[in-house]
């Protein structure tokens, strides 16, 4: 048999069925290619990965414990290894539209369905292996960040056979932005539009524009795309980038909503519209965007503590709206929290914080003594060590707080102030435990929070001002002269919407709130009793 041009490449075939592995690896030996490997795990198929160069791989979706196909694609594209940039065909039983939408966001050179013929398979390698050997100039010098001579490279081809023009012209642009030559990019994106319309040259005119400073003509672009075709993600993630540099943070909820019911086993965007939704003050979204974020991170290189943490302070946070809404979160939460030493380490840190949210869940479901238990099991390790990361010792206030120690919680405050006085970076950390910000740059962020927020309610745009001020207790839940001023703005809201209950609510909740937290000599106590009276009023008129 004469020898192919593929006998000397490598390939790896990874599928949890070792009939399966057998058929494809005679596959790819009878396409011509030299030498095959093939392993059962993700985690096996990393190990492979790491210790030499393939040309190909052939991965399954479904492998059983452990990673997923899409998870190792994560890995190979997320983490420098040898095999960072070869062919990844995807390999699936699998039509369901969620697991096609989640495993495209990173990008496989190929999406095949079982079950795959030689024949089929023979005729996608030989493209993909084409446009490889063709283009290989090319990408040797994208992976060396030879930029210059990239763009040098896709010209000449583009001006010769033109056979890979769409793969060319798609470097090309990609290449130009990061260059910074901007006209140029815009130039090669809008010659490729005025052929055909493709979602990429418009995702490509929208970056320009946005790099160019035009907000308002990028978000345009990012809208049409979306409308042209709903199921081009990057078009959603970067119109959520664009209106989260605006600030516009309801219209990022928005478009982060949409983007999940077209791909809900993203666990990057779920992290994101949970975060967005806390600060939104849109609880319900947000513990539900944690709760699933969470759960897509077993194994997954994106799994990061900092949402599990969110998970259980979310459902903290909602229930103290809603304790019946509440339940199943809390429930939830205290699963995820007693797995953090198991996912993120067995060392002290991970135990401690542990502890200290178990504490905190343990309250707001009213199981005290847990809490207590909890509380203690945290304060004893915590006297053992020798140092204690700044975020533990926060958390640590947190728990008291919820236990009723205010006290104890106060002192730790004065001794953390009293410790990083001379350090910005950790009073930033410190300014969510205070009813007013100690450092600079919050100071200056909540002046401007309250300016707009005071415009907002002079303009009578009450609901703005609402959301104004209710965002920035996300990031500052004790700041007295913000819970104020959100309740004497929805008051005038619920002037203007009498027949919203859950204005009254919202204004009773956050009045209690500041009850347990203001002390009577406080600078705004007088201003609190007489907002309390007016809510008393409301509340009369309401009920006769």
């Amino acid at each position: 048999m004469p020898e192919t041009p593929y006998a000397k490449m490598q390939a790896l075939v990874v599928d949890d069925f070792e009939s399966f592995r057998i058929t494809l690896t005679k596959m790819l030996q009878e396409f011509g290619i030299g030498a095959v490997d093939s392993v059962s795990s993700g985690n096996e198929a990393l190990k492979y990965c790491n210790s030499k160069t393939y040309d190909i791989i052939l991965c399954d979706q479904n492998l059983g414990k452990g990673k997923t196909g899409q998870q190792v694609l994560e890995v190979l594209r997320h983490k420098p290894n040898p095999s960072s940039d070869s062919l990844f065909l995807l390999v699936s039983a699998e039509s369901n539209k969620s697991i096609i939408m989640a495993a495209y966001d990173y990008e496989p050179d190929a999406y095949l369905t079982k079950p795959i013929t030689g024949q089929t398979l023979g005729q996608r390698l030989d493209r993909l292996f084409k446009q490889r050997i063709t283009l290989a100039p090319i990408y040797k010098a994208l992976k060396e960040k030879q930029l210059e001579t990239v763009v040098e490279l896709c010209e000449a081809e583009l001006s010769s056979t033109r056979r890979y023009a769409s793969a060319c012209q798609k470097i090309l642009g990609r290449v130009l932005l990061d260059l910074g030559e901007y006209e140029k990019a815009e130039s090669v994106y809008r010659d490729i539009l005025d052929v055909r319309q493709l979602d990429w040259a418009m995702l490509g005119m929208a970056q320009v524009k946005k790099m160019q400073g035009d907000s308002l003509s990028a978000q345009q672009w990012l809208e049409e795309i979306i409308q042209f075709n709903p199921l081009c993600l990057k078009a959603y993630d970067l119109l959520s980038d664009l209106l989260s540099e605006r600030g516009d943070y309801q219209g990022q909820q928005k478009v982060l909503q949409q983007a999940v019911e077209v791909s809900p086993l993203s666990i990057l965007r779920q992290q994101s519209l949970g975060d967005v939704g806390f600060k939104n003050n849109d609880l319900l979204v947000a513990a539900n965007s944690y709760r699933k974020a969470v759960k897509l991170g077993e194994n997954s290189i994106h799994d990061d503590i900092k949402f599990h943490e969110s998970f259980a302070h979310t459902a903290i946070q909602l229930s103290k709206l809603d304790k019946n809404l509440a339940i199943p979160f809390l429930r939830d939460s205290l699963k995820v929290v007693a797995e953090i030493p198991l996912r993120f380490g067995k060392n002290n840190n991970s135990k401690i914080a542990a502890s200290l949210l178990e504490s905190q869940l343990y309250a707001a479901t009213g199981e005290d003594k847990r809490a207590a238990d909890c509380l203690l099991s945290a304060k004893k390790t915590m006297d053992a060590e020798e140092t204690v990361e700044l975020e533990l010792r926060i958390e640590l206030v947190r728990a008291l707080r919820e236990l009723g120690k205010t006290d104890e919680g106060e002192k730790i405050i004065a001794d953390l102030l009293e410790e990083f006085a001379d350090d910005e970076e950790q009073l930033q950390k410190i300014d969510c435990l205070l009813d007013e910000p100690c450092s600079a740059k919050n100071k200056a962020v909540v002046a401007q929070i309250n300016k707009n927020g005071i415009a907002f309610y002079e303009a009578a745009d009450f609901s703005r001002a609402v959301h104004c001020f209710a965002s920035a207790l996300q990031d500052f839940p004790q700041h007295i002269g913000l819970r104020l001023n959100l309740v004497q703005a929805l008051m005038e809201q619920a002037k203007q919407e009498p027949d919203k209950e859950q204005l009254l609510i919202n204004m009773q909740q956050t009045m209690d709130y500041i009850r347990k937290i203001i002390p009577d000599k406080h600078a705004q106590y007088r201003r609190f009793r007489q907002l309390n009276d007016a809510l008393r009023g409301l509340v009369s008129t309401k009920c006769n």
